[in-house]
């Protein structure tokens, strides 16, 4: 038997996590993920209120009806990592149903005489759902590799969890242990198991609702309305050296897999100082993300050549004291006005581009944007050669 003395802990990291999740992700950040993760999160804490309750009332019902409550959000769990992800389909009607029945069924089955058996299957189908958060939470990638440990090494222990319950069952079955004794320990297994995955998913999907958000964090207005600006005033003087470039990382997600995540964030910082040491003093920089800049530069083609040559040298200089196994390169797309114009929409679109075919060719290497052909300049890449 389980009392209130051990519930209540279990109470109060749900209601924690339930209240931190919906202040800091669902409100500052609404989107269907949130919506989804803070709906199970809050169907977690029913359910330990509820699980709770059968302390003061000893009704097997009502234990059964937490117990099924707890248990029901792992769907809602997925199918926001799904919407995480941008996937067209987050099969929600699954989660819907099987929050839905989870509790009905236990609650069915706790007058039917048959709750050992229920809860046994429930905790099964529920170890599916954990499995499927583990190949969603693998498809992010390694940019969230850190985000995503805390849930991913969870589910994997629920699915041995479930494996043991199953296990337990058997022997049950079997005569072996007490079947009053094996649902204690389901119970109780239960009790630890949520307290530490509802803590666990807290942690990854707050994290990754947080840096979802980052690049909307920075003042990309800012930096738009400045460029805005020089390129309208350099269209009035009918003044042609000015180019944007989008400067590139290349295979960012190759170095996180090779690397720590320390020996990550120093590789980013180095770039960024590589970036911000090549380019002049006139130029306006935006970071868009750790391994991305965009750059409004006022040089002629031949100083730009200059500083991208440069800065390429710079970024494949190993330090001394990193021990990556990989050479970092780099890719910048470079549009001129007098190739692409003075819109800043066109400039930033041929930089990008420009940059993403300097990738494709290798990397290691700028493209220019070619006014005559209206296409990236095949014969003007890579260092100064030509």
């Amino acid at each position: 038997m389980i009392n209130s003395t051990l519930m209540m802990p279990v109470v109060a990291l749900t209601t924690l996590a339930t209240v931190l999740f919906i202040g800091l992700g669902f409100l500052p950040r609404p989107s269907r993920a949130t919506a989804l993760w803070s709906a199970a999160f809050a169907i977690a804490m029913v359910g330990a209120y509820v699980w709770l309750a059968q302390d003061h009332v000893a009704s097997e019902p009502v234990r059964a009806l937490g117990t099924g409550l707890t248990i029901a959000p792992m769907p809602l769990l997925w199918s926001g990592l799904r919407a995480y992800r941008g996937r067209a389909r987050q099969h929600l009607m699954i989660g819907y149903l099987f929050g839905l029945l989870s509790p009905v069924i236990l609650l069915l089955s706790s007058f039917a005489g048959v709750y050992g058996v229920a809860v046994r299957v429930l905790f099964t189908a529920t170890a599916v759902f954990a499995a499927l958060i583990i190949v969603e939470l693998v498809a992010l990638g390694p940019r969230v590799r850190d985000e995503a440990l805390p849930l991913l090494g969870v589910s994997s222990a629920f699915i041995v969890f479930a494996v043991i319950i199953d296990v337990n069952g058997l022997l049950a079955m079997s005569g072996l242990i007490v079947g009053s004794d094996a649902l204690n320990l389901v119970r109780t297994m239960n009790m630890i198991g949520m307290s530490v995955y509802v803590m666990c998913a807290l942690i990854t999907t707050l994290l990754l609702t947080v840096r979802s958000d980052v690049g909307a964090a920075l003042p990309r207005d800012v930096f738009e309305r400045t460029a805005r600006g020089r390129l309208e005033r350099a269209r009035a003087a009918d003044d042609d050296w000015w180019s944007l470039l989008d400067i590139r990382l290349d295979d960012p997600d190759d170095i996180r897999t090779a690397s720590s995540t320390a020996e990550f964030n120093a590789v980013a910082h180095k770039f960024a100082r590589d970036v911000d040491s090549a380019l002049p003093a006139d130029a306006d920089i935006e970071q868009v993300d750790s391994t991305r800049f965009l750059a409004l530069v006022p040089r002629s083609q031949g100083g730009v050549r200059e500083l991208l040559a440069e800065l390429l040298e710079r970024v494949a200089r190993t330090e001394h004291d990193r021990s990556l196994p990989l050479r970092l390169t780099a890719s910048i797309g470079w549009a001129p006005v007098s190739a692409a114009g003075y819109e800043f929409e066109a400039l930033t679109a041929n930089a990008d581009e420009a940059a993403r075919r300097a990738h494709a060719e290798g990397g290691d290497r700028w493209e220019r944007v070619r006014a005559d052909a209206a296409q990236i300049e095949s014969l003007d890449r890579g260092r100064l050669d030509m």
